[in-house]
C-alpha cells in the first residue's frame, strides 16, 4: 500500500482540529509537531529513575558543568538544553518568564532549593555553546521517577511525550525495577529512537559487568519487543564511554533525523487522535444530561466565574502598580477557569498560558504611577464572558433550533469518523514501516567501555 507522508496527515488533523472549540488542546499540540517536521527539530530526553545519574550524564555529554549534580535527588523541573551563548530562562506555570544570571537556575532546578516545585516553575531553558548541540537537537534532562515527589514523577512523564528520542538511563547498583519498566512502556509509545546507557560501570569489575549488561539486553529485548537492543556502558562521572555515545547520536542527527522524527510524530499522532475522540466521547456525554441536570451543572460554572469576577478588583488592587503580577493572576484564573470546567463537564478546556500586556492604559495616580486596576478587572470580566459564550455554543445551551441540533451532531459524528480514518491510516504506516525495519536486518554494535 502507498503510505502518505506523515506531515501531510498531520497537516489534515490540523485542518480538522481548527474547526472545533472541543480540539484546541489538540490544536495547539499538532501544530507543535508541523513545526518540528518542517524544520527537522529533533528533541532528545535523559529519562530514567532518579539517582541514576542523569544530570551527571548531560553535563559529560555537553562537556560542561551546566546542571547541578548531587548525592541526594537534585532535578526538580524539566530543563531543556540548547546551542547558544550561556543564558537562562525560567517559564512559571502562570505564564510568567523570567531571565535569570546562569549561576542563578540552581535555585529553580534543584530539589534542595525548589522543594517539590513549590515555585511552580514550568520548565528551566538553558543555552550553551556545546558542540554536541551544534546540529540544532534540543537535549533534555528530566526529574527521576520513583522519588517521594509525585510532582517529579508527573513532570518527567509529562515530557516524554515530547520527546523524539531517549537516553534511557540505568545504573550497575540496581537492577531494572518495575517502576522503570512502567515508565520504560509508556515512553515507547512516544519517543521513535532509544539509547540504551548503562551507567556507573566503574563501580564494578568487568565480569559483573558482563553479567549485568546480558540481564539488561535480555530482559530490554522483551519490554521493547525487539531481536536485541544497544547498549552503552558509561560512567558519567568519570565520562567513560560517553564519546561512543554522543557519537552514536550525533550521527542519528545527520543521517536518519527526519525518519526519527516522523516515527515519532506518528506514535504522538495517534496519542493527539486518541485525546480528541475522548473529548469527543465526554462531550457527548455531557448532552445526555437531563435539562435539570445540565441547567444545575452550568448554573454552577456562571456563579463560579461571577464569583472570580468579584475577586477582581482586589487583585487589581493589591498589584495595580505589577503588570507581571497580574499577568500571572490573569493566567491563574485561565487555569483555574479550566480546571472548574473540568469538574463540572469531564472536558479538558484549553486556554493559552500567554503574555498578556497590562502595561499600557489604565489610570495614572498623583503619584505618576499607573493605577491598573481597572484595566485588570475588565480583563477578567472578558475572559469570562467569553467563556461562557463560547460553552453556550460547544454545549447548545437553551437551543430550541432543531436544524441546528442536528446539523451539530452530524458535525461531530463526521469528525469522528474522520479521527477514526486517520488513526487507522497512523496505525497502518507504523506496521509497514516495522516490516521494511524487519527486511532491513540492522546490526547492532555493542560498545563496551569497562
Amino acid at each position: 500500500m502507498s503510505i502518505r507522508p506523515i506531515l501531510e496527515i498531520t497537516k489534515e488533523m490540523e485542518e480538522i482540529f481548527s474547526e472545533y472549540e472541543l480540539t484546541k488542546g489538540e490544536l495547539a499540540r499538532t501544530r507543535e509537531l508541523i513545526n518540528k517536521l518542517e524544520n527537522d527539530k529533533i528533541t532528545i530526553s535523559v529519562i530514567g529513575q532518579f539517582k541514576r545519574g542523569k544530570s551527571y550524564t548531560v553535563n559529560s555529554i555537553l562537556g560542561d558543568k551546566i546542571l547541578p549534580i548531587g548525592i541526594v535527588p537534585v532535578t526538580a523541573v524539566v530543563t531543556t538544553v540548547e546551542y547558544g551563548e550561556k543564558a537562562a530562562t525560567v517559564r512559571f506555570d502562570n505564564g510568567i518568564v523570567k531571565e535569570i544570571p546562569f549561576e542563578e537556575m540552581s535555585t529553580y532546578i534543584n530539589e534542595q532549593e525548589n522543594n517539590d516545585n513549590h515555585l511552580g516553575v514550568s520548565q528551566v531553558e538553558i543555552y550553551c555553546p556545546s558542540d554536541f548541540l551544534k546540529e540544532g537537537l534540543t537535549f533534555v534532562d528530566t526529574p527521576g521517577v520513583g522519588s517521594i515527589h509525585q510532582k517529579n514523577t508527573d513532570a518527567a512523564y509529562s515530557y516524554v511525550k515530547e520527546s523524539d528520542g531517549v537516553i534511557f538511563l540505568l545504573s550497575v547498583d540496581s537492577p531494572i525495577n518495575q517502576i522503570e519498566i512502567e515508565f520504560l512502556k509508556n515512553a515507547k509509545e512516544y519517543a521513535a529512537k532509544f539509547y540504551f546507557a548503562v551507567n556507573k560501570i566503574d563501580a564494578i569489575d568487568d565480569e559483573d559487568l558482563e553479567e549485568y549488561l546480558a540481564y539488561c539486553r535480555k530482559l530490554l529485548s522483551q519490554i521493547m519487543e525487539v531481536e536485541e537492543v544497544q547498549l552503552f556502558p558509561i560512567s558519567a562521572k568519570k565520562s567513560i564511554g560517553i564519546e561512543e555515545l554522543k557519537a552514536a547520536i550525533l550521527k542519528d542527527c545527520q543521517t536518519t533525523v527526519r525518519d526519527i522524527i516522523a516515527q515519532s510524530a506518528a506514535l504522538k499522532m495517534k496519542d493527539i487522535g486518541a485525546s480528541a475522540l475522548s473529548q469527543i466521547s465526554l462531550y457527548r456525554r455531557t448532552l445526555q444530561m437531563t435539562h435539570k441536570e445540565f441547567d444545575r451543572t452550568f448554573n454552577e460554572l456562571v456563579e463560579f466565574v461571577e464569583g472570580v469576577n468579584e475577586e477582581a478588583p482586589t487583585f487589581g488592587e493589591q498589584f495595580k502598580s505589577n503588570p507581571r503580577m497580574l499577568e500571572a493572576q490573569l493566567n491563574d484564573i485561565k487555569n483555574r477557569f479550566s480546571a472548574k470546567i473540568e469538574e463540572l463537564f469531564g472536558i479538558d478546556y484549553y486556554y493559552d498560558i500567554s503574555t498578556v500586556d497590562f502595561f499600557r492604559g489604565g489610570k495614572v495616580d498623583e503619584d505618576g504611577k499607573r493605577n491598573l486596576s481597572e484595566d485588570f478587572g475588565q480583563a477578567v470580566r472578558a475572559l469570562g464572558e467569553e467563556l461562557i459564550s463560547t460553552l453556550r455554543g460547544i454545549f447548545m445551551y437553551r437551543e430550541e433550533d432543531a436544524f441546528i441540533i442536528t446539523k451539530r451532531i452530524y458535525e461531530v459524528n463526521a469528525l469522528t469518523r474522520r479521527l477514526i480514518r486517520l488513526r487507522t491510516e497512523l496505525v497502518r504506516s507504523k506496521e509497514e514501516q516495522d516490516r521494511i525495519n524487519r527486511e532491513k536486518k540492522p546490526e547492532f554494535k555493542e560498545v563496551n567501555c569497562g
